[in-house]
């Protein structure tokens, strides 16, 4: 199904920004000075992308649909949970100064915060919401797909699509020196991240 194979790419998209997240916190508690725009983009992907975006695919166009498999309400609650810890992010990535150890410690409590519930809200998305889609609303995908894209245009729009897309795509290597700088790396930065996947249907009209 198209619509749950852009949920995943989501998804994916989603996971890798919290990896680089992680390993920036990371290292700027260690006392690396790293950019504060950094956690600025990442915040920005969070609240237009993650929030408005995605939650608003799922709560406006696939929870009222499944209302039956009890899946909504245990997500939506997490979804609210989840946007007061964004806010929390959101405040730490204001106050946090480069090279300051006090403020970026703070950044990477509230960042593990964040993203212990989004890795747990993503899985349990991945094992419940996606097979309930594709069991439940098959014949309904080009319906959902189109849908789909209504609430990208109308919440992200073109610009804001192309800067997150700029945004996946360099993160790592505006990441890396840092990382490398402050001892052993714990991930490649030179893998390719799943930064192609995100917005799927943006992207098939960029490409038109």
């Amino acid at each position: 199904m198209e619509t749950t194979k852009t949920l995943q790419a989501e998804h994916n998209a989603v996971l890798h920004v919290l990896d680089q997240l992680e390993h920036a916190a990371e290292a700027a508690a260690g006392g690396q000075p790293v950019p504060a725009n950094v956690f600025a983009d990442i915040e920005e992907f969070f609240r237009v992308f993650v929030d408005r975006c995605h939650h608003g695919k799922e709560e406006l166009v696939l929870f009222p649909k499944l209302m039956q498999t009890g899946l909504p309400a245990a997500l939506e609650m997490q979804h609210e949970e989840g946007r007061q810890l964004a806010k929390a992010y959101a405040l730490a990535a204001e106050r946090y100064v480069a090279g300051s150890r006090a403020s970026a410690v703070a950044l990477q409590r509230a960042a593990a915060d964040y993203e212990a519930l989004l890795r747990s809200h993503i899985d349990m998305e991945n094992a419940g919401l996606l097979p309930a889609i594709e069991r439940d609303l098959s014949a309904q995908d080009q319906e959902l797909a189109d849908a789909f894209e209504q609430i990208e245009t109308e919440r992200i729009g073109a610009g804001t699509h192309e800067r997150l897309h700029h945004m996946i795509e360099t993160l790592a290597g505006r990441i890396s020196p840092f990382l490398s700088a402050s001892g052993p790396v714990r991930v490649d930065v030179s893998e390719p991240g799943p930064q192609a996947s995100l917005l799927p249907h943006g992207s098939k009209k960029e490409q038109s």
